[in-house]
């Protein structure tokens, strides 16, 4: 049996075999820029991820040093205001003493002026000549009292006391007496006859020294009722205008003057 063979195979074999190197050739260029497309693709991707963590991480961090200043300012001020509650609770405490204290010495000064003033009384009754009893004026002798009584009663205690409530004969025995700074019976008087003044020892009174609108025996208040002695009173500005009638059962303090 004859075999034939077809001499064209191989090249057409050939032929085939190059158009698919072609083909694939072709088709492996189409495919390597897609593949770097790809890559690139997931680069960017990647790349905006990390990005956006970063930016996130970068939040984050911001508010927590944000976060953290504020704490910070926040203890700053409790601190501050700690302080200062306690700087004010400290000078209230030092207040509080002070005021202790001033009320404890004002206690203590009072005592004093009082035990001062039982002994000074004690010294004055058992002599007349102590000198703080008796204050020197013009050759004359004063005494200013410390207590309160009414006009008659002063009166009477001079009396005691070898002396008399006080006359007031010039301008510098009342200038005088005006600087003692004390409002005090005078030993001046209209008991006997309304409008008709007269000094203790009977002399009539010649030179006065009345406030302004005085003697005005009570001017018809009926509280007051009548007024019938006098008063050397701080009230009047001028030193030649301080006396003042006044209600013989008023009390007050008063002035004995011993002549020498």
């Amino acid at each position: 049996m004859a075999r034939f063979v077809r001499r064209d195979e191989p090249e057409i074999m050939e032929v085939n075999e190059d158009h698919v190197m072609r083909a694939n050739s072709v088709e492996g260029r189409q495919q390597a820029p897609q593949k770097h497309e790809g890559k690139l693709y997931r680069l960017v991707l990647v790349s905006f991820g990390l990005l956006c963590v970063t930016q996130a991480a970068l939040n984050i961090s911001l508010r927590l040093i944000l976060y953290n200043s504020d704490v910070q300012k926040l203890e700053l001020l409790k601190m501050e205001r700690d302080q200062i509650k306690t700087s004010n609770n400290r000078l209230t405490e030092a207040k509080d003493q002070l005021q202790t204290s001033y009320n404890r010495l004002t206690e203590e000064r009072d005592q004093l002026q009082t035990s001062n003033n039982i002994l000074r009384e004690s010294l004055c009754t058992q002599t007349q000549t102590y000198p703080h009893c008796w204050i020197e004026f013009n050759s004359n002798w004063y005494y200013v009292s410390n207590e309160m009584k009414t006009w008659e009663e002063s009166r009477q205690d001079c009396l005691r006391r070898g002396a008399h409530l006080v006359i007031i004969n010039s301008k510098e025995e009342q200038k005088f007496l005006v600087g003692l700074n004390k409002r005090v019976w005078i030993g001046l008087t209209d008991r006997e006859e309304e409008g008709t003044w007269t000094w203790v020892d009977g002399s009539p009174l010649t030179t006065a020294y009345w406030g302004r609108t005085q003697p005005d025996d009570g001017d018809g208040f009926t509280k007051v009722g009548t007024e019938d002695c006098a008063e050397l009173n701080n009230h009047y500005s001028d030193p030649l205008n301080k006396w003042n009638d006044l209600s013989c059962n008023g009390k007050n303090s008063w002035i004995c003057e011993k002549v020498v």
